[in-house]
């Protein structure tokens, strides 16, 4: 029997000896990786393992975030629709296990018969008579290459993979909620810049307005006024309506009507920090963690499985049936020794010729096999991409923000001093208007990049794989009993 072609060759080996399986044995691929995170050595780092990394949002110190998350967890509609295809598989699991046992059919009939007299044999006179019958049949298909072994191996590996999908559904979920959250915190503490700076800027109008009227400004400064004042307005229907629209979008993450938290949700709030110091580990923890590299594995393991339950149709199949059968004319003796009949026996049926299909459903089973062995690479690829460049873009986003930090603040003093000078006649009102200009970017720049420290510290936690546990796993496998 041939070996998987191309990658997959290194990850089953062929077998078939005494009772063994027909088909491949499955072998988990071995992955190997660096002993340490390339990003690793910025102080933001450190490779501990992860503490906590099952409720990770919890570090950002945020009581209305953590009740937002667990709410999520209990009413999001993605979430019980994973929970639901996961009892599906395990249903659809019990199918393939049923195969390995006999089936027992319970039978019963009644019928009354009238024979003619002009009929054949002819009869003196027309004949009437009833007939009972009770009974069981039974049959079984003796699993003796281990097609159905096999095909429960497969269903096995497909229950494990859908809840891993169930596990990557929760912590993409987790994300997207901290996510919207932190949106939704960033759009409030914009409004909040803005405001303030249209306050300073319609001082800077009012008082350009007053210079004018008593001859000691030119219009032009009125007007320039007014058109800073203008653009820093315009600013907010977009800013709101980000607001608006992250609003909305935690209400639907939570399972709710769109505008069920529009009131909640109205306060001011800070936008949450990430801690300083962040636990990463190392590479092969990751994949140990991460659902859609466990889940890719398990999908593998089920193709593998499948290639045994192809071969299976290039053997004969044995079987062995039997009828147990109570037959009589009268009701009341229906279930008398006499009326007993009954046979058993063993039979097989074995595919000679089929113009080459079984052979070609086996072979594309193999590029089946080929294919997730693949996919469970890419996998394991992307998994570390993700959190080499999660890494790498948090170290410098808060380098970015420390930067900005510095701007913000002489911005401010820059718009205070170019304000005095204007007022004591020793510059232009040119001066002014580029100080405040400038200083609403910077705050409004300022307050972009802290979001952005937050949200690439929940890329990392995501790429990390956190947002599940062995504990979640074993509840979410009990749900599938009910």
């Amino acid at each position: 029997m041939k070996r998987l072609a191309g990658i997959a060759t290194g990850v089953v080996v062929g077998t078939l000896h005494g009772c063994a399986s027909i088909g491949p044995d499955y072998e988990r691929p071995i992955v190997e990786t660096d002993p340490q995170w390339a990003a690793s050595s910025d102080l933001a780092f450190n490779s501990a393992e992860p503490d906590g990394i099952a409720t990770w949002w919890t570090t950002l110190n945020d009581p209305a975030l953590d009740d937002l998350v667990e709410r999520a967890f209990a009413a999001n509609l993605d979430l019980a629709t994973a929970v639901q295809r996961v009892r599906q598989a395990a249903a659809i699991r019990g199918i393939s296990a049923g195969e390995r046992f006999p089936d027992l059919d319970g039978t019963g009939s009644y019928s009354r018969e009238r024979q003619g007299q002009n009929g054949f044999p002819a009869l003196a006179e027309p004949t009437e008579f009833e007939s009972f019958a009770l009974g069981l049949e039974f049959g079984w298909e003796l699993d003796v290459w281990g097609r159905v072994r096999r095909l429960v191996e497969s269903a096995d590996a497909e229950l494990a993979a859908t809840l891993e999908d169930l596990h990557d559904v929760r912590l993409i979920l987790a994300a997207e909620v901290a996510s919207e959250y932190v949106g939704l915190r960033t759009a409030q503490q914009r409004l909040k810049v803005a405001r303030r700076n249209i306050e300073i800027q319609r001082q800077s109008f009012s008082l350009t307005t007053v210079r004018f009227e008593n001859g000691a400004a030119p219009q032009l400064d009125v007007a320039q006024a007014e058109t800073n004042l203008a653009n820093t307005e315009a600013e907010l229907p977009s800013i709101e309506a980000d607001l608006r629209d992250r609003t909305l979008r935690l209400a639907v993450l939570l399972g709710a009507n769109p505008t069920a938290l529009l009131d909640e949700l109205s306060e001011l709030g800070d936008i949450p920090s990430p801690p300083e110091a962040i636990a990463v580990g190392i590479p092969a923890d990751v994949l140990r963690r991460r659902p859609d590299v466990r889940g890719a594995e398990r999908q593998l393991a089920a193709e593998v499985a499948r290639i045994g339950v192809e071969l299976g149709d290039l053997y004969p199949r044995f079987s062995l049936s039997g009828t147990l059968q109570f037959n009589s004319t009268n009701s009341g003796s229906v279930l008398d020794a006499d009326s007993l009949s009954f046979g058993i026996g063993p039979s097989f049926a074995w595919n000679i010729f089929d113009g080459g299909r079984v052979r070609n459903s086996v072979r594309a089973q193999e590029a089946a096999a080929d294919i997730a062995a693949i996919e469970y690479r890419a996998a394991v690829l992307s998994a570390l991409e993700s959190v080499e460049s999660a890494m790498f873009r948090h170290a410098r986003q808060i380098e970015r923000t420390t930067a900005l930090e510095r701007a913000s603040t002489a911005a401010g003093q820059s718009a205070d001093l170019s304000r005095q000078l204007y007022l004591e006649g020793r510059s232009d009102f040119q001066n002014v208007l580029d100080s405040e200009r400038e200083l609403f970017a910077a705050q409004d720049t300022l307050i972009l990049s802290q979001s952005e420290v937050t949200t690439t510290y929940i890329t990392l936690q995501r790429s990390l794989g956190g947002g599940w546990s062995p504990q979640q796993e074993a509840e979410s496998a009990d749900d599938t009993k009910d």
